[in-house]
C-alpha cells in the first residue's frame, strides 16, 4: 500500500477517532492534513517483513526524555499511534522502529600472538599515567561475557533492554570482544591486556544472538548508561537510517557529560570517496571512529564520511572471545580471536578517553575535542573523510 493510499485511510478511519480526544480535529484544518501527511510518510517507512512498532520520544513535564515502543498489528493501527502522538506538546518525535546491527567487517579465523595495536598506541607508556581507574564505560551491544578470565571482576551488573528483568550475559560474542580491548585484565600471564584494564565496563544488552537490534533499544540503552554512572558510551554499531530516538538520546546524554563513541561504519569508500552516511556515529557530539590496518593506512572496509573524526586499530584486532560465539568465525572454543571492522576501533578510542577522564577530570566536550587535536595525521593536513583527525595519540591526549 502506498502513502498515498495509507492519507486517504487516514482520512477516512483515524480522523474520527482522534477527533473524538483532540477537541481541534472534528473538522479536517491544513495543520491536520499536514499532520496526516506525516503520519502516512511515517509508517511507509516501516521495514518490509518486520514487525510493526511504533516509537515516540517525548519529554514529559518532569523534564525527563523517553522513549516508548508500541508493537501494532496492521499499519492503520500504527497511523492511530503516531497521529495521537503528533497531536501531543511533550512529543519530539514519532516514527516506525528500525534495524541496527553490529559494525563488523569479514573476520580472520586464526589468532594472532601479539597485540599490535597496544604497540602502535604505546599502551604501557600511557599505563604509567592512567589505567582508567573510576571510570565506567558502557558497553552498549550484545551483553558481556562477565566470567571470562580476562574481564573477570571488571564486569558491573548492567541491564538487558531486550529481555528486562534478565542478566546482560553475551549471547553473541561481539560485546565481550569489545569490552577487552577497553578492560581486559593486565600483567596476569594470560591472554590479551585492554587499553584502560582499570576501567569498569557497564554491560548494556540491546543486541540479540544475532548481532541485531532496533533503533529503539539503542535509545533505551543510551538513556540508562547516562543515567547509571557511564561517563562513556561505547556503541560498535551502526545504521544507514536516522531516527529521532537515538539522536536524542545521544543529546540527552552528552547533556548529562558523557561521552558517546561510535563506530564509523564498514561499508567500504565509493568512487567520490563517499559512503552512506552513518548513524548514530554522525549525531552532533558523538565521536565517529574509522579504522586503519597495521601499517596505519585506512582499513579498505572502513567507511569514508564527515562523521568519521579519527581512527584507530580496527583490523587483524586480537581480543577476548566467549566460546561457542555466532557468525563471528572464532571456533567453538576460543577464548580470543582476530577480528576486523570499525566495531573494534571504536573500544580503543573509549578506552583512551577513559583513561584522559580517569587522570583529567574533563569534561564530555574537553575530552572530545582533545581525542581530535592529540590525534596523529595520517594524510593530508587537518581532518578528512577517511581517517578523521588522524590516528588516535593517547599518551599525548593524557599529557595533554
Amino acid at each position: 500500500m502506498t502513502s498515498t493510499s495509507f492519507r486517504a485511510l487516514l482520512r477516512m478511519a483515524v480522523l474520527p477517532l482522534v477527533a473524538a480526544t483532540v477537541v481541534s480535529l472534528s473538522a479536517p484544518t491544513a495543520a491536520s492534513s499536514g499532520r496526516d501527511d506525516q503520519a502516512a510518510d511515517i509508517v511507509a517507512t516501516a521495514p518490509a517483513g518486520q514487525p510493526l512498532e511504533v516509537v515516540v520520544t517525548s519529554r514529559g513535564s518532569d523534564g525527563v526524555l523517553r522513549v516508548t515502543t508500541t508493537l501494532v498489528k496492521t499499519k492503520t493501527m500504527a497511523l492511530e499511534l503516531i497521529l495521537q502522538a503528533l497531536h501531543l506538546s511533550s512529543t519530539i518525535g514519532a516514527e516506525m522502529n528500525t534495524s541496527v546491527s553490529i559494525d563488523s567487517s569479514t573476520y580472520n579465523d586464526s589468532l594472532r600472538s601479539q597485540q599490535w595495536a597496544l604497540t602502535a598506541l604505546k599502551a604501557e607508556t600511557v599505563q604509567k599515567t592512567s589505567k582508567g581507574s573510576g571510570v565506567t564505560v558502557a558497553v552498549l551491544d550484545t551483553g558481556v561475557q562477565a566470567s571470562h578470565v580476562d574481564l573477570s571482576g571488571s564486569v558491573l551488573a548492567g541491564t538487558d533492554v531486550i529481555s528486562p528483568g534478565t542478566s546482560a550475559t553475551d549471547e553473541n560474542g561481539h560485546g565481550t570482544a569489545v569490552a577487552g580491548i577497553i578492560a581486559a585484565t593486565y600483567n596476569n600471564k594470560k591472554g590479551i591486556a585492554g587499553l584502560a584494564p582499570q576501567v569498569k565496563i557497564l554491560p548494556v544488552r540491546i543486541l540479540d544472538a544475532n548481532g541485531s537490534g532496533t533503533s529503539a533499544d539503542v535509545a533505551k540503552g543510551i538513556l540508562y548508561a547516562a543515567s547509571n554512572g557511564a561517563r562513556v558510551i561505547n556503541l560498535s554499531l551502526g545504521s544507514t537510517v536516522h531516527t529521532t530516538a537515538m539522536e536524542a538520546a545521544v543529546a540527552e546524554a552528552i547533556k548529562k557529560n558523557v561521552l558517546v563513541v561510535a563506530a564509523g561504519g564498514n561499508r567500504g569508500c565509493d568512487a567520490t570517496g563517499s559512503s552512506p552516511t552513518e548513524y548514530p556515529a554522525s549525531y552532533a557530539g558523538v565521536v565517529g571512529v574509522g579504522a586503519v590496518d597495521k601499517s596505519l593506512k585506512k582499513a579498505s572496509f572502513s567507511s569514508c564520511g564527515s562523521w568519521v573524526d579519527l581512527s584507530a586499530p580496527g583490523a587483524s584486532v586480537i581480543t577476548t572471545m566467549m566460546r561457542n560465539s555466532v557468525g563471528l568465525g572464532c571456533g567453538a572454543t576460543s577464548d580470543y580471536c582476530t577480528l576486523n571492522g570499525t566495531s573494534f576501533a571504536t573500544p580503543y578510542v573509549a578506552a583512551a578517553a577513559a583513561l584522559a577522564i580517569a587522570k583529567r577530570g574533563w569534561s564530555q566536550t574537553t575530552v572530545a575535542n582533545k581525542l581530535l587535536t592529540s590525534a596523529t595525521d595520517l594524510s593530508t593536513p587537518g581532518k578528512d573523510k577517511t581517517t578523521g583527525a588522524g590516528f588516535l595519540n593517547p599518551v599525548k591526549l593524557v599529557a595533554k
